[in-house]
C-alpha cells in the first residue's frame, strides 16, 4: 500500500483523483514526491525523459506519466531537510562532548 512523502499516511490507490489530499497532513497525493519516476538526483528530477518539467515537485500536477510510488515508509515522523539533518548531528555531537566534559 502506498503512503504519503511527508507524513508516511498509508493511502488507497484505486482511482487516486488529481486533486486527492492526504487526510493527515493535507499534502498532494498526486505530485511529484508521491511518483515512482520521481529522482531527485537525476537531471529534470524525473527518470521518464518524455515527462514535462514540472517546478512544484509537491505541488499538484497532471502528469500523464504519474504512477504512484508503493513505497511505505518506515518512521511516520517528517523526513528533515540534509540542512536539518546536518544541525541535528551537530546538537547531538555537542550534548555528548559536554556530557563527557562536564565531570
Amino acid at each position: 500500500m502506498p503512503s504519503c512523502y511527508k507524513c508516511g499516511e498509508p493511502f488507497l490507490e484505486d482511482n487516486l483523483a488529481m486533486d486527492a489530499v492526504c487526510p493527515r497532513c493535507s499534502s498532494w497525493l498526486h505530485s511529484c514526491a508521491n511518483c515512482l519516476q520521481y529522482d531527485e538526483y537525476s537531471n529534470q528530477k524525473c527518470r521518464e525523459a518524455r515527462a514535462p518539467f514540472i517546478y512544484d515537485r509537491h505541488g499538484k500536477n497532471e502528469c500523464s506519466f504519474f504512477r504512484v510510488r508503493k513505497v511505505i515508509r518506515e518512521d511516520r515522523e517528517k523526513k528533515l531537510s540534509p540542512r536539518a539533518e546536518q544541525k541535528d548531528r551537530e546538537g547531538k555531537a555537542r550534548e555528548g562532548l559536554e556530557r563527557l566534559f562536564k565531570s
